[in-house]
């Protein structure tokens, strides 16, 4: 199983990233199917879907490009 980072939105989203291969995966330099949580990251603010569709329910706490 390939290692991701798990990135925990407030919205309770979450999104992946990928941080190293497993040993099979790693002769062929691509992600196996399975995915293993390596490290989950909370962050502070809603994801950018949730910002766009969303802005009464999660506000703003960085200054966005209007």
């Amino acid at each position: 199983m390939c290692q991701y980072y798990a990135h925990a939105f407030t919205c309770k989203h979450l999104s992946f990233t990928f941080a190293r291969f497993c040993q099979p995966a790693s002769l062929i330099q691509k992600p196996c199917a399975k995915r293993q949580v390596w490290q989950t990251i909370g962050l502070d603010d809603a994801c950018e879907e949730c910002l766009t569709w969303f802005p009464d329910q999660y506000p703003c706490r960085r200054p966005r490009y209007q």
